[in-house]
């Protein structure tokens, strides 16, 4: 009990990181339902890596300039790391939407090529001179390890998971369509690219703002391993969403209370946290194949 008497003194200190987890692991497990269905996990971790990228050149922009990306509100618009992270992440999402015209070059390959190049820059950013005060900072930004999440960052978040879930309403069927069958949407007609680039827009929308709260690490997990222990459980896609988005939640809080009494890193320990729903569908899968 007195772990977590400690950990509910501190109420103040943890309140709005514990919100802004909760919030990318709510919206990151619906969206995730469709990453999953769509297989592009892939998509996914290169979005999550080109977000921290934005990240990372914010703060080594600001560094040349003079600039502090923490000093919130006196951060000039066009250096604020969250703008940087969409616009970098919406960018390749565009890119990853396409389809390219040499048949030796898949869209894998695309996707592929952007998360090597992501990760490399990240390396080369955070090992920058320019920015060895801030090396750690971001890093902590990037891996999920950082403690305080300024109320303008839950804000954001909010606003892109809004704007998110209310583009996956109006076309649901569309979107669930395009990530279950797109052979078949293409056969009937469906304009496939159009939505499959929305679907995209969304995600790297999400991910991006996440990105800059939480950290690139849980986002991407928040938005792989819900729907994955999800659907091993159910092919009803309601109730896939409604678990997802439930598992994403628990993650997040679980994992952040672990490690505050622990003394964990916030980011791993999110992820240990949601790694643990995949056994009862793990469990699921050997008892079937037992049979």
């Amino acid at each position: 009990m007195s772990g977590f008497a400690d950990f509910w003194a501190g109420r103040d200190l943890w309140r709005d990181p514990m919100i802004a987890g909760v919030l990318a692991g709510a919206v990151l497990g619906y969206i995730g339902v469709f990453v999953v269905l769509k297989r592009m996990v892939f998509v996914s971790a290169a979005l999550s890596e080109i977000s921290g990228v934005g990240v990372a050149f914010a703060f080594w922009l600001g560094a040349i300039v003079g600039i502090d990306p923490h000093a919130h509100g006196r951060v000039p618009l066009l250096l604020e790391p969250t703008w940087f992270s969409l616009v970098f992440a919406c960018v390749a999402a565009a890119l990853f939407s396409l389809r390219p015209g040499h048949r030796k070059l898949a869209p894998e390959t695309i996707v592929g090529l952007g998360y090597i190049v992501a990760s490399a820059l990240v390396l080369a950013i955070l090992n920058s001179p320019r920015i060895a005060q801030e090396a750690h900072a971001v890093g902590d930004i990037l891996f999920g390890n950082a403690v305080t999440v300024p109320r303008q960052q839950i804000e954001a978040l909010f606003s892109a998971a809004l704007a998110a879930v209310a583009v996956h309403a109006i076309f649901f069927k569309e979107l669930l369509f395009v990530s279950y069958d797109p052979e078949t949407a293409v056969v009937q007609g469906m304009g496939v690219f159009r939505y499959e680039l929305l679907l995209n827009l969304a995600t790297a929308i999400v991910i991006s703002v996440a990105t800059r709260a939480v950290g690139a690490l849980p986002v991407f997990a928040f938005s792989v391993i819900p729907a994955a222990a999800a659907l091993m459980l159910t092919d009803r896609i309601r109730l896939t969403i409604a678990l997802s988005v439930l598992f994403g939640v628990i993650s997040a809080a679980v994992g952040y209370y672990v490690s505050w009494v622990e003394q964990l890193p916030t980011g791993a320990t999110m992820v240990v946290i949601a790694a643990l729903f995949l056994l009862p569908g793990l469990v699921k899968i050997l008892r079937r194949s037992a049979v």
